[in-house]
């Protein structure tokens, strides 16, 4: 009778510790969980400031007056920067289509490589199916 009590006791025991660890798991996934969601929170609230700050600023540089000088000369640093831009690009066009023109010279010359590749190793087979050949053939009229 001792022992069906002790074994009855024994798993309700560890039935309440499992659940007991289950709820202290859950209690803490859902900490984790809330925290978690006011980082998010806060991270948004971070972004949303920054950007009112940048069209604030953005906003204030634009109501500055400035003399006509001063915009025209603006506008051609703007227009010089804009250049700029389109020449790099073109020369990086200009490279990429090099690049794809040798690619293109080149493939005949890879198809050629893998080509002799092929056929030397099919040699090299030949040659080396010969040779056991002729040792079986030595094999055998030595056994003869």
């Amino acid at each position: 009778m001792t022992k069906s009590y002790s074994r009855s006791m024994i798993v309700v025991l560890s039935a309440c510790l499992f659940f007991a660890a289950r709820s202290a798991g859950a209690q803490e996934n859902y900490r984790l969980q809330q925290n978690l969601d006011q980082l998010q929170q806060q991270q948004q609230i971070d972004q949303l400031q920054r950007e009112q700050d940048k069209n604030q600023l953005q906003q204030q540089l634009n109501e500055i007056p400035r003399p006509p000088a001063e915009g025209m000369q603006r506008q051609q640093q703007l227009n010089e920067l804009q250049q700029q831009t389109d020449q790099l690009q073109l020369e990086q066009q200009q490279q990429l289509d090099q690049l794809r023109e040798q690619e293109q010279l080149n493939q005949p010359q890879r198809q050629q490589q893998l080509d002799q590749f092929r056929t030397d190793q099919q040699l090299q087979q030949l040659q080396q199916q010969q040779q056991v050949e002729q040792l079986q053939e030595q094999q055998q009229k030595l056994r003869e």
